[in-house]
């Protein structure tokens, strides 16, 4: 039986999701000629006040990006008071994705030997989060900031150092750190009451992230065996085989071995821009995933799922406003942001 909480919560998330700016609003928005223009048109949403504070002389894609993410912070962690029990210890776990962002940061940051601050994170308070991410930073290496996660829920990452030393590829690390998460979100979600609404979403974008990430991994010509050791060990819609067949086929295999799955199409289309920047691929798979968190919102309307498809339009449209700020920074044209857009 369905408990009073979880009503409570997709009540409140029926409201909140009144906030978010709509698909023309961010088309809109992708328009304006000057960060100035677009900070005009947020002064009417959920990001006026912070964006109010900034002097029209310091409002660029950097500052505006801190605000954009701290209000997804926000939205994310403002739902976990809404519920109790295994319902919030879920929602808890959904929301560290964004520690597991800012880990990949600090990795791709030490990898390439460059300085990363707390500035450069997402802007994630301490109450949210058990990582110290200020001794993360300061690490001298990859290899100091992982025996830094020794007493986390990351702990086991150190078992891949080896096998990054080897490949030389931070991804091997950035992988695992999807395969904790993931797992730990799977486990949880298997305690739901409603996890069937819960699993069209988390189990699709286990199934999509893989596919990205046998890609990549096989663009990076990385050996079979080890790209296999690598995927998130949770099947939805594609099977434990499916991924194997995948991990020791070529590319020009894929829409053969997805054919009769929801994602023969997907297929198609990745190997079409297999050769194309990593972005690319990126934007393929999230849009995707979005369209997908679209479809729940218009069809789960009173499942826990809501919440779920909820989420994730937050993400996606702190990520748009993130691309537009920074595209309209660095003058990037208008025909190119328009591609990256996740619409």
């Amino acid at each position: 039986m369905r408990s009073s909480s979880i009503i409570y919560l997709i009540t409140r998330t029926h409201g909140r999701r009144t906030h978010l700016l709509t698909s023309e609003s961010i088309k809109t928005i992708s328009k304006s000629k000057s960060l100035s223009e677009m900070v005009d048109q947020l002064l009417r949403s959920d990001y006026a006040a912070e964006i109010s504070k900034l002097p029209s002389e310091e409002a660029d894609s950097v500052r505006l990006e801190k605000i954009f993410l701290k209000t997804l912070v926000e939205r994310f962690f403002t739902l976990t008071t809404d519920t109790r029990g295994n319902v919030k210890e879920f929602l808890e776990a959904f929301a560290a994705r964004i520690e597991v962002e800012n880990l990949k940061r600090v990795i791709r940051a030490k990898h390439a030997r460059e300085k990363i601050e707390e500035q450069n994170l997402v802007p994630l308070s301490r109450e949210y989060t058990l990582i110290n991410f200020p001794a993360l930073t300061k690490a001298e290496n990859i290899e100091e900031a992982v025996s830094l996660l020794r007493e986390t829920d990351y702990a086991s990452i150190d078992k891949r150092l080896e096998a990054y030393r080897r490949t030389g590829h931070p991804i091997v690390l950035e992988s695992f750190l999807d395969r904790i998460y993931f797992t730990r979100l799977w486990e949880k979600l298997e305690g739901m009451v409603e996890k069937e609404s819960l699993k069209t979403l988390v189990g699709e974008e286990v199934d999509l992230r893989n596919l990205q990430l046998i890609l990549t991994l096989k663009l990076r010509n990385l050996a079979p065996k080890l790209i296999e050791e690598m995927i998130i060990p949770v099947y939805y819609r594609l099977s434990k085989s499916n991924l194997r067949s995948l991990t020791q086929g070529g590319l020009e295999d894929f829409p053969e071995i997805l054919a009769g799955t929801t994602y023969d199409k997907i297929a198609e289309e990745i190997l079409r821009k297999s050769k194309s920047p990593a972005v690319n691929l990126e934007t393929v798979i999230s849009k995707r995933l979005y369209q997908d968190a679209s479809f729940a919102l218009k069809n789960l309307f009173l499942k826990s799922g809501y919440v779920i498809a909820y989420l994730l339009f937050c993400e996606k449209e702190a990520r748009n406003l993130v691309t537009i700020a920074t595209a309209i920074d660095l003058k990037i044209p208008e025909e190119e942001l328009q591609r990256r857009l996740l619409l």
